[in-house]
């Protein structure tokens, strides 16, 4: 489960019991204030619709009072939660990259065919000399089947996300949770590119982009 399945989960049921809602809990600590925020807003609710009177009698002024401080809180928890910014693509790959960490831990330089095979149903080839692959396969992101690589370069590895289904228009990047990421527009949808520590990871993105050759 990435960062934005989960917070769609708990957007709809703050205090699900999934136990992959629980399990990307333990490990994102952004999501997890993100679930106590969405249930501190759930209880407040829940207090503010128990408060209450006998049917049929007045209503005492310091529970209308009280009522409406109330649900005047909720309303005012509710408008800043969905001004919040939703999580960006770059982050949304953080989330995923965050959670496949054999892929970094990966040694050894793939056979070229092994690399073209988790790249093929993409449309898209590496031209040789474009750094050692030492993972490749296709991962499911955003409801889709993605080629997933780890590429060794001079700066330090980083991982590459071809994401055909998803178009931006600029340049984006974040720095989220020890990672960066670099999300650039490409001829099919975007390309995503992350790593830790990587100097001059703006650049490294656009030369891994270049050495990708697309199918017209």
């Amino acid at each position: 489960m990435n960062c934005l399945e989960f917070r769609r989960q708990v957007g709809a049921e703050p205090f699900t019991a999934d136990p992959a809602v629980a399990g990307h809990r333990a490990g994102c600590p952004a999501c997890a204030r993100h679930q106590d925020e969405l249930q501190a807003m759930d209880r407040l609710l829940g207090k503010a619709m128990q408060v209450g009177w006998v049917p049929g009698t007045p209503a005492p002024r310091r529970w209308v009072a009280m009522a409406a401080s109330l649900v005047a809180g909720v309303l005012v928890a509710a408008t800043l939660w969905l001004s919040w910014p939703a999580p960006t693509l770059a982050s949304e790959v953080i989330g995923h990259v965050m959670h496949e960490p054999g892929a970094w831990s990966a040694a050894g330089e793939l056979p070229p065919a092994e690399v073209a095979e988790a790249l093929d149903s993409s449309g898209a080839r590496l031209r040789p000399g474009s750094g050692t692959v030492t993972f490749a396969k296709r991962c499911f992101f955003d409801r889709h089947w993605v080629p997933h690589l780890v590429v060794q370069t001079e700066s330090g590895p980083v991982t590459v996300l071809l994401l055909g289904h998803r178009d931006v228009a600029a340049a984006t990047h974040i720095d989220d949770q020890g990672f960066s990421a670099v999300v650039l527009p490409a001829p099919r949808g975007s390309i995503a590119v992350v790593g830790q520590n990587v100097a001059g990871l703006d650049a490294v993105a656009r030369q891994i982009l270049d050495a990708v050759e697309w199918d017209a």
